[in-house]
């Protein structure tokens, strides 16, 4: 380009090449010392903040030292995701990239410590034996677990004080020679405070995802700055899906109060990745911040809703439609998003009956022992890997022989009276269980004694069984669906899967071992995996992704597909003892992450299906039609794109016509005009669409 004195225009700065809009400028070029940014899906957070980690590192920039400067990220996935896309903008200047680290990862490093962490069942153990052990405690909380849990949830973010519970619960699990996942960053966030790694300083930190650390580790990653370092805080407050971590009360409201110097805002809610429909969409879903994305696409979707009778219905019609776009668009991302696993392994499986070719994957980070097989499985390896580990043995006698459909395998509060009894002569070994077996049932003390000597005996059962030789075949030994009831179990094909997946971890783990793997530190890693919720048994490079919903954040695909919108899943049943969470939290839980699965679809192709789940109801909840206008995602019909409504409110669910899609699939060839079906492959990229 040309100025009118017939001059070229300099050429811009690498890091402001091909910038489209001003709202993402300040993100890169502000030299504010706290920069405090609300960023919307869509909004070119992560393309912002890789350019300002350029104009950081580059020599026409600030010119820093790749070690002085901090890119912090909430979870593994994430960090690694950063890491990839800065590398590869920073190649071309033959730049190193900064340090990138998860919050637990910098604690890590600095401390040089690797804790035993307690898993989310063996800390409700712990709380059992802490109500049962300390009569104070239990009448502080009413005797009910639930408020005791969500008091600890308080304690561990950081938000409210109970030292009468902290000091208890310390006590367990020093005794017990295991940690909490919080432990490790509270205890480097306390050293920083006492001027402890003062040669770990960081001349420029940017924190993503703000809203989704707690704020003991924001304390962390804020106390690791030089004098006058420059910080950029970037999150979302409705894009916060951790709630049972503590961290979804204050989010970015709390930084001013971290830091000493005044904070700017800057406002990031122009959305470039989805078209107009998907934003009026997503804004009604979380209509009561009061924050609107603004729309820049322009009108472009298709919305649609898309009924099935049945889970199986579904995965079967959705499997046809799902091969369809692949093969049609195969050098795209194809993400689908289920709100239950075992939904998620039955589709891909839908998938691969329709195209064995196809390689489908299930990615998920939660919940892996979530069935008793597998989680029985987990304990008795733990056992294995260390005799005397007491939070493993104290874990194996929590529980009873399932019933004859495979449930009811937790023991009324984790049969505590009994361990309460037995601390009484110290902590458990192998061979003290060996002894509990070998004698009489009556001889223990307190409610479920015939239980904890049934499990005595059945673990020195299993441990005689094990097979001499090294980690790789213990591990195929332990996990072995055969050993452990798979076919009996509540969930049998979800059971499988999940060992599989365990399995299929562990060995890769061995396999990248640079040198022989001892069982105990295996288990370690494994345990740290799941404690801090990284997808365990991830295959590379899948053509079509599955995860939950909860798995969502921070991707985004050409093609993107939601599946199991009923109530029985999203919000579905609530469970003050397994969340810690009031029902209205966990509505609300629901609903920003509902908001997060909406916005993760590119500018091509977003498909929301839903389907009318036959089960029997769970108790209090809600019917399609409440559902749709609580999170619009049922009784919405086909909106023609010539009849789009100006907002996406419960009086825009009557529009179009209702489509019942539990008869034949769509025929591949099919128009994107008939509802639920992807454009017709040809010369033009397909215009955006929704199905909800």
């Amino acid at each position: 380009m040309e100025s009118t004195g017939g001059e070229r225009e300099p050429e811009p700065p690498p890091w402001l090449r091909g910038v489209e809009g001003d709202q993402i400028l300040p993100l890169i070029t502000s030299t504010v010392p706290v920069l405090r940014v609300p960023a919307g899906p869509g909004t070119g957070k992560t393309f912002g903040l890789r350019r300002r980690v350029l104009r950081l590192l580059h020599p026409d920039g600030e010119g820093c030292a790749p070690d002085r400067v901090l890119v912090c990220a909430f979870n593994r996935v994430i960090a690694n995701d950063l890491r990839k896309e800065i590398e590869a903008e920073l190649e071309p200047f033959g730049l190193e990239p900064p340090v990138i680290k998860t919050v637990h990862g910098l604690a890590g490093l600095l401390a040089g410590e690797r804790p035993r962490y307690l898993l989310p069942h063996e800390i409700e153990e712990m709380l059992y034996d802490v109500l049962q052990a300390h009569e104070n405690i239990a009448s502080e909380y009413e005797g009910k677990f639930a408020k005791a849990k969500r008091a600890l949830r308080e304690h561990e973010a950081g938000v409210e004080d109970h030292p009468a519970l902290a000091q208890v619960i310390g006590q367990w699990v020093d005794d017990h020679r295991a940690a909490m996942v919080g432990d490790l960053p509270r205890a480097v966030e306390a050293a920083l405070r006492n001027g402890d790694y003062a040669d770990r300083r960081f001349d420029h930190i940017i924190i993503d995802e703000f809203q989704d650390l707690t704020e003991t580790e924001a304390r962390l990653a804020l106390g690791l700055r030089s004098p006058g370092a420059g910080v950029v805080a970037l999150g979302d407050k409705k894009q916060s899906i951790y709630a049972f971590r503590g961290n979804e009360q204050r989010g970015l409201d709390a930084l001013p109060e971290l830091v000493d110097e005044e904070v700017t805002d800057h406002l990031m809610n122009e959305c470039r990745r989805c078209h107009q429909e998907i934003v009026n969409l997503a804004n009604e879903v979380m209509a009561r911040y009061g924050e609107p994305l603004v729309d820049v696409r322009g009108p472009g979707a298709q919305v649609h809703q898309v009924h099935y009778k049945t889970p199986a219905d579904e995965h079967k019609g959705m499997a046809d439609e799902i091969v369809r776009a692949y093969r049609a668009r195969p050098g795209l991302r194809h993400l689908v998003l289920v709100t239950r696993r075992r939904w998620g392994y039955e589709l891909r499986e839908a998938i691969r009956q329709v195209d064995d070719a196809i390689n489908a994957q299930t990615m998920f980070s939660e919940d892996i022992l979530e069935t008793w097989p597998v989680r029985e499985a987990f304990i008795f390896l733990e056992i294995l890997a260390n005799n005397d580990d007491p939070a493993a043995l104290r874990d194996w006698i929590g529980y009873r022989r399932p019933n004859d459909e495979g449930k009811n395998w937790k023991a009324p509060k984790r049969n505590a009276p009994v361990y309460r009894a037995l601390r009484e002569d110290g902590l458990l070994t192998l061979a003290r269980l060996r002894e509990i077996g070998s004698g009489a049932a009556k001889a223990l003390t307190g409610t479920g004694r015939g239980e904890v000597h049934e499990r005595a005996i059945r673990l020195c059962s299993l441990v005689d069984e094990v097979p001499e030789g090294d980690v790789r075949l213990i591990v195929e030994h332990v996990l072995d669906p055969a050993r452990w009831g798979v076919d009996q179990s509540a969930l049998p094909e979800l059971a499988r899967h999940d060992m599989e997946r365990l399995r299929r971890e562990a060995l890769r783990m061995l396999d990248e071992a640079n040198e022989d793997l001892p069982v105990s530190r295996l288990v370690e890693d494994l345990r740290s995996r799941i404690a801090t919720r990284e997808p365990i048994g991830q295959e590379e490079n899948p053509g079509i992704e599955i995860v939950t919903l909860w798995g969502a954040k921070g991707l985004t695909a050409d093609f993107v597909y939601i599946v199991g919108l009923c109530d029985e899943a999203l919000p579905g049943p609530h469970d003050e003892d397994e969340s810690d969470l009031t029902a209205g939290e966990h509505n609300l839980e629901q609903q920003r992450l509902l908001y997060v699965s909406l916005t993760r679809g590119e500018a091509r192709t977003c498909d929301l299906e839903a389907h009318e789940d036959q089960a029997r109801r769970s108790p209090g909840s809600r019917s399609r039609k409440e559902l749709g206008r609580r999170f619009l995602v049922a009784g919405l019909a086909h909106v023609p794109l010539s009849e789009r409504p100006a907002a996406w409110g419960a009086a825009g669910l009557s529009s179009g016509r209702e489509v019942d899609r539990n008869g034949p699939g769509l025929r591949a060839g099919r128009r994107a005009e008939r509802p639920g079906a992807f454009p017709r492959p040809g010369p033009r990229e397909p215009r955006a669409q929704a199905a909800v």
